[in-house]
């Protein structure tokens, strides 16, 4: 026979992880409303202070499983992302604004260069600010579809926006595995040098390919009832999440370019479910609160100050050569310092790099988390700011302080 003391909690209370985590989330979702109603700034602002904040003050409370919990829920908001951003990008408008691709084109490769180079200036390892340099490329697509949602922004900044942030993050996972082989190589495997970049950007378009064709031929013979195409679509993307993990490819190449191949099958438009993007939302919120979790004083001691260079470095190349590129695909110049301000934001698609990289030589893994968490930490927090500036200052903004 039980115990009376059995059919009671005993004490002390011991909260576990879940607990910690919904309360982090009703933080988060009081800061968040505070920014918007009292500071005129992005919600998800307030979501990253309270990640920042939980990691600085919990540190205690929140114990390392948790910690190693979220990046599931990480992966699972960029999938959906970025599956979603690649369904945004339509191969014949590119292809009819070939300014676009190449201002694109020679802002990652300069950005990813001239970080890189300004690292090693400061005495960061070569092979971890040739991948901090890659990671840089990347214009976060969390962030970006998440304020375009909240403002309701819709223009050619914004179309601009959401393309050069597809094209950055392809060109971010590509140059990441490229100076992941250059780590390999300065560990002495020159087989792994040579082959894991290979497996990985042609595993990776293979695969896309194979799941892009494969979930259109299923998703059109849908009924088109908006619940049901939701389901499918979310199915989908996990599984390919799934697969994506099993053999060990690059999740942003992926699911990006298994959204353009989804998208591009189409002869006509179809209309995105509108429940793909609340499931979406609700995980981008959980994954901003949870990258600020893993972030550490020692992080700031360590690599506080080459982040900074980071991220000034970033967005000094970012924005000068929109300025100087972004006439060439029909923008104005204020349009081109809009779009320049708007491609500031670096988040959870940076984190997932960071910490494949990190995971197959622990040798570089401190220095990098270092730089990078706090890079991350400055940009989820300024970032959403300078985009909401860029997509106001171009005029295409629908909502105002919260009115419509």
């Amino acid at each position: 026979m039980e115990t009376m003391s059995a059919f009671f909690p005993s004490l002390p209370l011991q909260p576990g992880g879940l607990f910690w985590m919904g309360l982090a989330l009703i933080g988060a979702g009081l800061c968040g409303e505070i920014c918007r109603s009292r500071l005129g700034l992005p919600r998800i602002v307030g979501y990253a202070l309270a990640g920042l904040l939980g990691g600085l003050f919990g540190r205690d409370v929140i114990a390392p499983p948790l910690l190693e919990q979220t990046r599931w829920l990480i992966e699972m908001a960029l999938a959906l992302t970025l599956f979603e951003l690649g369904h945004r990008v339509t191969l014949g408008w590119l292809r009819a604004n070939p300014g676009l691709v190449i201002t694109s084109a020679v802002e990652s490769l300069l950005t990813g260069g001239i970080v890189a180079w300004s690292l090693q200036l400061m005495g960061v390892a070569p092979a971890v600010a040739m991948i901090a340099g890659g990671i840089a490329i990347s214009t976060s697509p969390t962030i970006v579809l998440q304020l375009k949602n909240e403002l309701r922004a819709d223009g050619q900044v914004t179309q601009r926006l959401l393309a050069m942030s597809a094209l950055n993050s392809i060109l971010a996972a590509a140059v990441v595995q490229i100076a992941v082989g250059g780590l390999h190589s300065v560990y002495g495997n020159v087989w792994a040098a040579l082959l894991h970049p290979v497996y990985l950007l042609c595993g990776s378009l293979a695969l896309a390919w194979v799941m892009g064709v494969g979930g259109h031929w299923l998703y059109r013979r849908m009924s088109g009832d908006d619940h049901y195409a939701f389901l499918l679509l979310v199915g989908l993307v996990l599984f390919t999440l799934a697969l994506t993990k099993l053999f060990r490819l690059s999740i942003p190449l992926t699911l990006l370019l298994a959204g353009v191949v989804f998208k591009n099958r189409d002869v006509q438009a179809r209309v995105w479910p509108a429940h793909y993007g609340s499931a979406g939302s609700l995980l981008i919120v959980v994954m901003i609160v949870s990258l600020g979790l893993p972030l550490k004083l020692e992080h700031w001691l360590l690599g506080g100050f080459a982040a900074v260079m980071l991220v000034a470095v970033r967005f000094a190349v970012k924005f000068g050569s929109v300025m100087a590129f972004g006439t060439f695909s029909g923008l104005s110049l204020r349009q081109c310092m809009a779009l320049g301000l708007s491609l500031a934001p670096m988040s959870g698609l940076a984190f997932l790099l960071m910490t494949d990289a990190a995971q197959l030589y622990p040798a570089a893994r401190e220095p990098l988390q270092a730089i990078l968490l706090c890079a991350i930490a400055i940009l989820q927090l300024v970032g959403p700011v300078l985009t909401a500036w860029g997509l106001r200052l171009a005029g295409e903004v629908r909502i105002q302080d919260g009115r419509s």
